[in-house]
């Protein structure tokens, strides 16, 4: 009797000891931060700028006269295009399979329309002092081309890329954003050049209505829309009028910009419905997001500097840095370089 006391109480003590270590691993845990997954950076000598996602651990950057595609976590890079011109603007395309270069050599500026391959596609030079481009995310060959010239007089024109056609605007407008396949907005001249009324135009019924009166800024994103509105009180705040999703107003501080007023650097993570904004926090900034189901703001990255951001694919990442040089994980706040004086995990 006394030997099988013995052997139970040495079985117990066995079970007990094979079942801490899992019981340690599940108190102590692996912490969001330290299971991030790590960047490979690059080296100042190898890359200028950060221009955006590809997908969601492939960026591209410029450097050298070439555009270069790279993953992040493994290092691996690639050479998509090479011009004698600066490369001035990228743009990436909706669903990330057609890319826009813009670049300026002698005077004039070109546009260049290539897939993800490098195989270019469609390409236009312009005699501009500045051009401006509103790449329709729902038709990604199509866009509206704004013309400067050194006076800032500007010529809006409508571009079928895939028809290689090319024609004045029916709406003279030098900044506007796509709603819809065939419709975009814009602000139209107020009584003061701080705010005008907000209209959308329809090319295929050729009709123009008004959307809002007193409007400051306008954007959009796919599934998101936007318009902002100065409020009556001293405090520097904006109403900002999501009308996609969902029907939302919230309030956020305005910047001054260009002798106006305008939303702090913003982004918007489409997967989660989620808008990323700047807010000032004494002499720095945090960066929160706000949710556009529960309308709720959690503060992301604290004490910072305000700076562009881009948010990635999935929403798990934010490129940021005025070269996009950076790279914040939007779950721990957790901010890494891109770009280093020294190539090295």
């Amino acid at each position: 009797m006394r030997y099988l006391v013995c052997v139970l109480l040495s079985a117990l003590v066995l079970c007990l000891a094979a079942c801490e270590p899992s019981h340690q691993q599940q108190d102590t845990g692996v912490s969001a931060k330290s299971a991030e997954q790590k960047i490979v950076p690059l080296s100042k000598k190898e890359a200028e700028k950060t221009e955006g996602w590809l997908d969601n651990r492939t960026i591209l950057y410029t450097a050298h006269h070439q555009l270069m595609k790279y993953d992040l976590f493994s290092g691996k890079s690639e050479r998509l295009y090479e011009t004698k011109g600066n490369i001035v603007n990228v743009k990436i395309s909706r669903k990330k399979q057609l890319i826009l270069i813009q670049v300026t050599s002698s005077g004039q500026t070109e546009l260049v329309l290539m897939n993800k391959q490098g195989k270019r596609l469609y390409h236009k030079a312009f005699n501009s002092y500045e051009l401006e481009t509103a790449w329709n995310p729902y038709d990604p060959y199509q866009m509206m081309i704004t013309v400067f010239t050194e006076t800032w007089d500007f010529t809006a024109y409508t571009a079928d890329m895939n028809n290689g056609i090319l024609k004045k605007s029916p709406v003279q407008a030098p900044f506007v954003h796509w709603t819809s396949t065939d419709e975009f907005q814009y602000i139209k001249q107020g009584k003061t050049e701080e705010e005008g009324p907000l209209y959308s135009y329809d090319l295929q019924t050729k009709k123009e209505k008004r959307v809002l009166h007193h409007v400051i800024w306008a954007d959009s994103r796919p599934g998101m829309t936007i318009a902002v509105r100065q409020t009556d009180q001293s405090d520097g705040d904006g109403e900002f009028l999501f009308q996609k999703p969902a029907s939302v107003t919230h309030r956020f501080p305005l910047q001054e910009k260009y002798q106006s007023f305008a939303p702090m650097e913003y982004d918007y993570d489409q997967t989660h419905k989620r808008f990323y904004i700047f807010k000032p926090e004494g002499r720095s900034y945090n960066l929160i997001s706000f949710d556009l189901g529960d309308e709720r703001e959690r503060t992301v990255l604290k004490n910072t500097e305000m700076e562009p951001i881009q948010i990635s694919p999935n929403g798990e990442y934010a490129l940021y840095g005025f070269t996009y040089d950076r790279l914040i994980s939007l779950k721990t706040g957790m901010t890494e370089p891109i770009i280093t004086n020294e190539k090295g995990v």
